[in-house]
């Protein structure tokens, strides 16, 4: 699809959708932990526009000391003049937001990755950072 932005509003709402923080019981941890880092995008059609969900899930394997995972969302909504051209049911949604809005999806990232890094930080350790784009990653 061109320019998939054009076919939205200006404004924007970014809103915070969930958290989800577990900790493990302390243990004496052996061994390697490997810390996995997913990122997932999911959109939802709306009668006024679209959803997207930018959630990252961090875990460790074996498990470690904790689970998190941070979910923002954006609402962008439909430019009334554009909407009707394109047929919203059969477009890959998440597909072309990746593509065409590369911009939203950093600002969605910067603050799930400034998120994370103010929860793992929130007990006195060193913060955890991870990528705030997807140049980084």
């Amino acid at each position: 699809m061109e320019n998939f932005i054009q076919y939205f509003l200006r404004e924007r709402k970014v809103i915070l959708e969930n958290i989800s923080y577990e900790t493990e019981k302390p243990k004496l941890l052996q061994g390697e932990l490997k810390l996995g880092c997913k990122d997932t995008i999911v959109a939802q059609l709306m009668a006024n526009g679209v959803k997207i969900n930018f959630n990252r899930a961090l875990n460790f394997s074996p498990e470690g000391p904790f689970a998190l995972s941070v979910t923002f969302s954006t609402i962008m909504l439909f430019d009334p003049a554009r909407k009707d051209e394109v047929d919203w049911k059969q477009v890959d949604i998440a597909g072309e937001f990746r593509k065409g809005c590369p911009h939203i999806l950093t600002e969605l990232m910067s603050r799930t990755s400034l998120m994370i890094a103010q929860i793992t930080a929130a007990s006195g350790q060193n913060p955890l950072m991870t990528p705030a784009s997807p140049q980084e990653k």
